[in-house]
């Protein structure tokens, strides 16, 4: 079944490169991270590999997929979209109806509260694949391997403040979810 996921997701991407490139790297990046926190391999690859699957979609496309509630909770932020439409897309194209997979997919832009171990390398990976460029990308994937709170706190920061940099402001959601692994990491070190 990966096999034909891979082959789904580099059919739509073919003609986004570097994305393609991306969501290998998240997928690859992942499942070291799998095999270090002991989560289901299969889980992982099915979440990294679909992550960003609609990413190109128009938001028409994706909103179709979406349910009411999602709409309206994201209307301020509709690049969220992508995330829970790759999600429908997947229960849709495959039959997959595990919401740990399903949410790790759904969450790997900022996050939620109490995220599950699979969320979390998602969610990490996505910001530390090998083609990242960015300075934070190789400490962040290092402390992934220790400590994946520790390592999601980091994610969520540089986000945060990446969006800062930009003169955006970041959605509510991303601060409760900053603060609170913030909060579980409080006190406690690599």
């Amino acid at each position: 079944m990966i096999a034909e996921v891979r082959r789904r997701v580099e059919d739509k991407l073919k003609a986004y490169p570097n994305r393609l490139q991306h969501v290998i790297g998240v997928y690859e990046t992942a499942l070291k991270l799998a095999k270090i926190y002991d989560v289901d391999e299969k889980k992982v690859s099915l979440a990294a590999l679909y992550h960003d699957y609609a990413k190109y979609d128009s938001i028409e496309q994706q909103i179709e997929l979406l349910d009411l509630e999602t709409i309206k909770d994201y209307i301020e932020t509709p690049v969220i979209y992508h995330a829970f439409a790759g999600a429908a897309q997947l229960e849709m194209d495959f039959d997959i109806h595990d919401q740990d997979v399903l949410n790790a997919i759904r969450y790997h832009v900022w996050g939620r509260i109490g995220m599950s171990k699979l969320e979390q390398i998602i969610l990490i990976s996505d910001s530390c694949e090998p083609y990242r460029k960015f300075d934070d990308a190789k400490y962040i994937l290092d402390l992934a391997k220790k400590n994946l709170n520790q390592a999601t706190e980091v994610v969520m920061k540089a986000s945060i403040d990446y969006l800062r940099t930009k003169e955006m402001i970041p959605a509510d959601k991303q601060i409760e979810v900053y603060t609170y692994y913030m909060e579980v990491n409080r006190g406690k070190t690599e």
